[in-house]
């Protein structure tokens, strides 16, 4: 059962979710749900990514530099 959340925003954030919802025929809630879907999606791409990279430079072999 989903929950419910209460949040804060700017008038003028508002005002621009309002107006974006009315246009696509969406609900407030369907509109944030979908923003912060895409901005979880996007969130656990970046830390997979970095975990990535992480872990790639863990099995690399160490630099060292050579005095010339």
């Amino acid at each position: 059962m989903p929950k419910k959340v209460l949040i804060a925003l700017p008038p003028a954030m508002l005002e621009q979710v309002d107006f974006i919802a009315g246009h696509e025929h969406r609900t407030r809630s369907d509109l944030i749900r979908e923003a912060l879907r895409r901005y979880l999606d996007n969130f656990r791409r970046q830390q997979g990514a970095a975990h990535l990279a992480v872990s790639t430079m863990e099995v690399s072999e160490p630099y060292v530099p050579t005095l010339s």
